[in-house]
C-alpha cells in the first residue's frame, strides 16, 4: 500500500491534539520541559506481527524532531513475548506526552495485521484473496486498510468514489434488480461490482456485464449453484460469512471472500513502553 506521509502526519497531530499534548500538566508540575534527551525501550508483551513503526515514529518526532530510534524488527514481522523491539532516544516532553499517542497506532494496527496474518492463513493453499471492507473506524480507514495489507490481505474500495458498487440498498431503492437495465451510461471507476441476495438476480445482473458478483450471505451449497449461473462471466466474491468458515470455502471456485471482522473487533497488542 502506498504510504501517505502527509496523510500520516495530519492523523498524528490529530490525535496528539486530542490528547492535550502541549499542555502537558505533568510535564509542567515536574519541571521536565528543557531536560536532556532520556533512553526509552519498547517491549512485546504477547506474540503478535509489528504494524506501525512510521506512526510510532513521527509521533514523537511531531514532538522533538531529534528523536531516534533503532529498531530490533522490520514492519511487518512477527515477534515474541518478551522480545525489545526498539530502543529510542527523546526528551522527556517528546518521551512523555507522546508515549500514549505512539503506543495506541501501534498497538491497534498490530492488532489489525496480526489478525489479518491469522485469517489470511486459512485460505493458504486455494488461490481465493481475502479482502477487507469500508467496515472502519471514521478517520483511520487509511491506517485500518495499510494494516490488512501489511497482513496479507487485499484491499477493496477505499472510498464511495473509487468504484461502482451497487448494493442490496442500492437495487431496493430502485425497485428491483430488473431495473438496472434501463442504465445505459455507467461510470465504472476501478471496477464494477453487484451485490447479490438470491439465486435469481444473478442473469439479470450478468447482463450489464460487471466485473464482480457479491454473494451476499449465501449458503455453501447455494455458493455452488451460483458458481454454474455464473460461468466465470464474472469474477466472484463471497460476504456475509464467520472466520471459522473460511477453511471450508477453499475447495470452491471463488475469487475473493470479504470479511468486515478484519477491522472490527480488534484486541490491541499489548506493548510496554519504559523510559531508563
Amino acid at each position: 500500500m502506498k504510504i501517505k506521509k502527509n496523510l500520516i502526519k495530519q492523523n498524528i497531530k490529530q490525535a496528539l491534539l486530542e490528547d492535550g499534548y502541549k499542555d502537558d500538566l505533568s510535564l509542567q508540575f515536574l519541571n521536565l520541559l528543557n531536560k536532556n534527551k532520556s533512553k526509552a525501550i519498547l517491549t512485546a508483551k504477547q506474540e503478535g506481527f509489528l504494524s506501525g513503526k512510521i506512526w510510532f515514529e513521527e509521533t514523537f518526532k511531531l514532538i522533538d524532531r531529534k528523536s531516534s530510534f533503532k529498531w530490533n524488527i522490520e514492519e511487518g514481522e512477527r515477534f515474541k513475548k518478551n522480545q525489545d523491539l526498539m530502543t529510542m532516544k527523546a526528551s522527556p516532553k517528546a518521551l512523555l506526552s507522546g508515549e500514549r499517542t505512539a503506543l495506541n497506532f501501534l498497538q491497534f494496527m498490530s492488532g489489525i495485521t496480526t489478525k489479518s496474518r491469522k485469517y489470511e492463513k486459512l485460505l493458504k493453499g486455494s488461490k481465493i484473496r481475502l479482502l477487507d471492507t469500508r467496515k472502519t473506524l471514521p478517520n483511520l480507514r487509511y491506517e485500518e486498510k495499510y494494516a490488512t495489507a501489511l497482513g496479507g490481505v487485499q484491499n477493496h474500495r477505499f472510498s464511495l468514489s473509487d468504484a461502482l458498487m451497487i448494493k442490496d440498498n442500492h437495487i431496493k431503492a430502485i425497485g428491483k434488480i430488473n431495473n438496472l437495465r434501463k442504465l445505459t451510461t455507467i461510470k465504472k471507476g476501478n471496477f464494477f461490482e453487484i451485490e447479490i441476495e438470491k439465486l435469481d438476480q444473478i442473469l439479470p445482473a450478468l447482463e450489464l456485464n460487471p466485473d464482480v458478483l457479491l454473494l451476499d450471505n449465501f449458503s455453501k451449497n447455494n455458493i455452488k449453484k451460483a458458481i454454474k449461473i455464473i460461468n466465470k462471466k464474472a469474477l466472484i466474491e463471497v460476504s456475509g460469512i464467520q472466520p471459522d468458515d473460511l477453511s471450508s470455502l477453499k475447495d470452491l471456485e471463488i475469487d475473493y471472500i470479504s470479511l468486515g471482522d478484519l477491522t472490527k473487533n480488534i484486541e490491541a497488542v499489548d506493548f510496554s513502553f519504559n523510559i531508563k
